[in-house]
């Protein structure tokens, strides 16, 4: 160990470096697939956070932001923003717009699980491969960079950017860029995992008088 921190110090020293944690603990960043495999293990419990969405694309000018809510809990998930409340539970998702006055139900299955709030932490494996993990500082945080390629290199996702806290393996950003070449950005803040949730979070009952138009195949 004193050796490596004075390998270390020899080379960082004329940068004006000053190394105030272990250099050689932070040189063992584990393997992509290790990495995934204890993130999945962090969220097998329930989770809560507030969300920012933000989406950018190549093809039209200018981008979609929205704010809310998440819920997860295995295959199950509910989202909330101010415009609408999503629920699901495995392939089934209840698509709830007050404003107007309408439900859609429907089931994803392919491409669009790329999209499924719980896809990580449930099947990831059958959709993309770990392939680079790093350290990056985030909002003076010290993050783990995961990059996920999509096994099937027609899938609807090209490459999926994970930010995970290195003391908890918490992720707090995600990263997806799609084949028309469409960003989405999600920060995570707030992030709770391992709390109490009442037993009908995921429970969707369609509100009385709304349409409800029912896209499951």
């Amino acid at each position: 160990m004193k050796q490596c921190t004075s390998e270390l110090r020899k080379v960082l020293a004329p940068l004006g470096v000053v190394l105030t944690l272990s250099p050689c603990a932070l040189a063992q960043v584990p393997s992509p697939v290790a990495l995934m495999d204890e993130v999945m293990v962090r969220y097998r419990d329930t989770m809560e956070a507030q969300f920012v969405h933000h989406l950018t694309s190549e093809i039209w000018d200018g981008s979609q932001t929205m704010t809310g809510t998440v819920q997860l809990w295995g295959d199950q998930y509910r989202i909330e923003t101010l415009s609408e409340v999503i629920t699901g539970k495995g392939d089934e998702t209840w698509i709830y717009r007050p404003q107007e006055n309408q439900v859609l139900i429907t089931t994803v299955d392919g491409d669009g699980l790329a999209y499924s709030p719980s896809v990580l932490f449930r099947s990831y494996r059958q959709l993309y491969r770990p392939h680079v993990a790093a350290r990056e500082v985030l909002g003076e945080v010290v993050h783990l960079r995961l990059e996920l390629f999509p096994i099937d290199e027609n899938f609807a996702i090209s490459s999926l950017t994970l930010w995970i806290r290195e003391h908890d393996r918490i992720v707090t950003r995600m990263v997806a860029l799609d084949q028309s070449l469409t960003r989405t950005e999600i920060t995570l803040k707030n992030v709770r995992v391992g709390i109490p949730l009442p037993s009908d979070t995921f429970e969707f009952e369609i509100p009385e008088g709304v349409e409800v138009i029912d896209l499951r195949s």
